[in-house]
């Protein structure tokens, strides 16, 4: 304390007033350190190293599905690539024939139905993506016929 009371009571209220001060800063910095070690930091930590771990465990999840979707991939396409390629060849070998034919509505017309799309559409294939109909291609086999009846 700064002042000293001399007696008359005109000090009383400076000397409460300081003592006031002191008290509230010394509580503030009570309540300083309770932010420092408060349970709410804690509360804090934890939750963050629960987004912590639900983000590593969500990236582990789609690394692992993405690795999976991709060896499945390439297993598809190893086992089925040879049986599209040898599709294509005798798409090929069709729309060849038919334009040597010199029948241009004929080719225009069979370069539509043998699209791509078409020759692989599901209609096509069973659940293994093999040929439905005893390993021969319906719309393939239509125009073979229609090739060797030229």
């Amino acid at each position: 304390m700064s002042s000293k009371c001399n007696g008359d009571c005109s000090c009383a209220g400076k000397v409460d007033m300081e003592n006031s001060d002191k008290r509230e800063t010394a509580e503030n910095q009570t309540n300083d350190i309770d932010d420092v070690w408060g349970d709410d930091d804690i509360e804090e930590l934890d939750n963050t190293t629960a987004d912590i771990k639900r983000m590593h465990s969500k990236q582990g999840y789609l690394d692992g599905i993405t690795n999976a979707k991709e060896s499945s991939l390439q297993d598809g396409f190893d086992d089925l690539f040879p049986k599209g390629a040898e599709l294509g060849i005798i798409v090929g070998n069709i729309l060849g024939s038919l334009i040597s034919s010199n029948d241009e509505e004929l080719f225009e017309k069979a370069k539509a139905e043998l699209n791509i799309s078409q020759v692989l559409h599901k209609k096509y294939f069973d659940e293994e993506l093999e040929l439905k109909s005893n390993s021969e291609h319906e719309l393939i086999a239509k125009w073979q016929n229609v090739v060797q009846n030229l």
